[in-house]
């Protein structure tokens, strides 16, 4: 597989099965064929969001988002992978463009709500917002890792395991 950097426009019109000035017909450079592409890994993202937000119980509601987001990783890796190579992927934890910051506010949001809902069942000294910054962080270093790992792993088959540092923290029991 080429990466980003060594992929020609005719690479590209060859895996889609199309004439390489099919493409010039939509798309000016392959920097714009990967932004649809992104854009459309986005806009699936965003529908799984939605459907997980439904989940009545708060906590089990973080649960899934979690699993959910991971198993997006988990099946769109590549997609992922591309957009480190295209030097937007927000690893600093700030958003590279307009549609990431939009995506990352209405995510905090989607946890820091949860964690507001659940109330006294996650802790009270410490302030909803700081809990879905937490939460996140949790999940960033996950995904740090198995990027490291050459995405070989399985995000989601660890899910359970980071949700439960974030509940219970590193504390010996």
């Amino acid at each position: 597989t080429t990466g980003f950097h060594d992929a020609k426009i005719a690479d590209i019109a060859a895996e889609a099965g199309v004439a390489t000035g099919t493409l010039y017909n939509y798309f000016s450079s392959k920097e714009e064929i990967f932004q649809s592409i992104l854009e459309d890994g986005r806009l699936a993202l965003i529908e799984e969001l939605a459907r997980l937000v439904q989940v009545a119980d708060p906590v089990e509601r973080l649960r899934e988002l979690m699993r959910g987001l991971f198993g997006f990783l988990d099946q769109h890796g590549a997609l992922f992978i591309l957009h480190m190579q295209l030097g937007t992927a927000p690893m600093d934890l700030k958003a590279s463009n307009a549609n990431d910051e939009a995506f990352r506010k209405q995510l905090l949001q989607i946890v820091e709500s949860a964690v507001r809902e659940a109330g006294a069942r996650l802790r009270c000294d410490v302030p909803p917002e700081a809990l879905a910054w937490a939460f996140g962080g949790v999940m960033h270093g996950a995904v740090l890792r198995w990027l490291d790992g050459g995405c070989k792993s399985s995000l989601t088959d660890h899910a359970d395991l980071i949700m439960n540092l974030f509940l219970e923290g590193a504390m010996p029991r």
